[in-house]
């Protein structure tokens, strides 16, 4: 009788810890935001946002939610049309936000880029950094490459874009960002931080921002400085260059950057935006790595094999 008490009271332990946990999660998805906290607006100015890699999905997406919410915003990318025509959008549809464009290609980091993007945000009250730029664009005609099928170019490439460029905005613009405080930085990450093949540097690039992220954290807390840094998982999201049907677990991508913005504020140093990608997050909980590698490894085995033959029907057309 004693033992079955005692495995009543385990149990009931357990499902209390259970409980608590899932009610701490939920909160998450629908407690305030603390954005607010860093939107200023007095005799200085209006508060400006940086969002790298804004000329298409989800840095476009945060360029329309960051205005819609009251920001100033410089949209950052390489291809100025792209830009143009995203300013033009914003500026029609938000005629009392300010933005500026800053043109600057990640994929040549060079020693101006101190100057360069310093020049561009000038004496800006900044008080936002979304870090978004990144991707596997670069690789044709498929992102799905073998790690010893890169040449020296192309793993550079892949490592500047998504891991360098980051880092080294954060650091030109984290002196601003402390002057301006309270100030908060987004950096976008994804589920892929866990270890893909076919995307080795890709992964190994979302890891280093997430650690980037954890860290600075953590300095900022020791320096009693109040920059808030958030780490943004994100999984499957429908975009231009990712062209998927929006559903219940593919969001668009302005959901997903409002949804962000709406878990700014969560005291956590990583959560997922978009609350079905956490959904579909509880099962890494359950199952070991080396199982969930074994079923993405199945997925883009398939979605590598679609691109190649794709791309071998083009060139028999030819």
């Amino acid at each position: 009788m004693e033992l079955r008490n005692f495995f009543a009271s385990i149990g009931i332990a357990v499902s209390g810890l259970a409980l608590i946990h899932l009610a701490r999660e939920i909160f998450v998805y629908v407690r305030p935001s603390s954005l607010p906290r860093y939107l200023k607006k007095d005799e200085k100015g209006t508060s400006w946002a940086f969002i790298s890699g804004a000329s298409d999905g989800i840095g476009l997406g945060f360029a329309h939610e960051l205005c819609r919410r009251g920001f100033n915003v410089f949209i950052h990318g390489r291809n100025y049309e792209k830009l143009r025509r995203l300013q033009d959008d914003l500026c029609a549809l938000y005629p009392e936000r300010q933005t500026k464009i800053v043109i600057y290609d990640a994929s040549e980091l060079a020693e101006d880029v101190d100057e360069r993007i310093m020049d561009e945000v000038g004496d800006a009250r900044l008080t936002l950094l979304v870090n978004n730029v990144g991707g596997m664009a670069m690789m044709k005609p498929s992102p799905y490459v073998k790690l010893h099928d890169f040449s020296y170019n192309e793993m550079k490439t892949v490592l500047d874009v998504n891991a360098n460029f980051t880092a080294q905005l954060t650091r030109i613009l984290l002196p601003r960002l402390m002057q301006s405080q309270p100030s908060l930085v987004i950096n976008i990450s994804s589920i892929a931080k866990l270890g893909f093949p076919w995307l080795v540097p890709y992964s190994a690039t979302k890891a280093f921002v997430s650690a980037l992220g954890e860290g600075l954290s953590a300095e900022m807390r020791a320096d009693k400085q109040d920059v808030e840094i958030l780490g943004v998982i994100v999984g499957s999201v429908s975009t231009a260059g990712h062209n998927v049907s929006e559903g219940l677990f593919v969001p668009s991508a302005g959901a997903l950057a409002s949804a962000t913005l709406d878990r700014v504020g969560c005291n956590r140093l990583s959560v997922w935006g978009y609350w079905s990608h956490r959904l579909r997050g509880f099962p890494l909980e359950l199952i070991s790595q080396k199982t969930f590698q074994a079923a993405a490894t199945k997925e883009i085995r398939r979605l590598r094999q679609d691109i190649l033959d794709k791309a071998a029907d083009k060139d028999k057309d030819k």
